[in-house]
């Protein structure tokens, strides 16, 4: 009676065993059924890629540069670096020309750089990433003549500006930004602004 009972128990045992092992497979096997194309991957936060750089035109507006108002076009460099969702230290390179009209028959052509850093804050969505930061540096002016009081300072600067980062690529990002340029050079403070759009990529 015994010996049956334990083939009885073995018999059971085996397929039990046999049938867990079938219900393994089943719940690893893939769910998407074969040939469908898989779901897009999901959206990476800013802590799976914390670095971004990026590369932009910049327009600038230059007021009171000892009684100068001047435009400039230049280009924008960007390093971020997040230490949190929201929360990211930021360093920045801008480089600007343009020309600045001196008096009725003088023209001096002018080149600025700004060099800086700080933070930037923002929240992190898929799409849309709107930020805010505020960076201190310094300002560096070059005219190519030396008429009045003019030719090549440094002096503070500081920026205070707005932007957003538009998704287009799993990593790529369309940004558009808007900044206040604050500048203490040529023994005189400027109230300055710049605007600017291009392309930031994540790591």
């Amino acid at each position: 009676m015994r010996r049956i009972v334990l083939m009885i128990f073995a018999s059971v045992l085996v397929f039990s065993l046999g049938a867990a092992a079938q219900d393994t497979a089943v719940s690893i096997a893939p769910s998407t059924p074969a040939g469908a194309a898989a779901d897009p991957p999901a959206f990476k936060s800013s802590l799976e890629f914390p670095l971004r750089i990026s590369a932009s035109y910049e327009f600038a507006g230059f007021r009171n540069i000892d009684g100068l108002y001047f435009h400039q076009n230049g280009i924008n460099t960007d390093f971020t670096g997040y230490l949190g969702h929201d929360i990211a230290l930021e360093a920045d390179l801008a480089a600007g020309f343009g020309w600045a009209r001196y008096s009725s028959n003088a023209n001096l052509e002018t080149s600025t750089i700004f060099y800086g850093g700080g933070i930037r804050i923002g929240p992190q969505h898929p799409r849309f990433q709107p930020w805010f930061h505020v960076l201190l540096g310094g300002e560096h002016y070059r005219f190519s003549q030396t008429e009045a009081s003019l030719g090549i300072d440094n002096g503070f600067a500081y920026q205070l500006g707005v932007g957003a980062d538009i998704r287009v690529g799993p990593r790529a990002f369309w940004r558009v930004e808007g900044d206040y340029l604050g500048t203490d050079v040529f023994s005189h403070t400027q109230g300055n602004y710049q605007f600017g759009t291009g392309i930031a990529f994540a790591f």
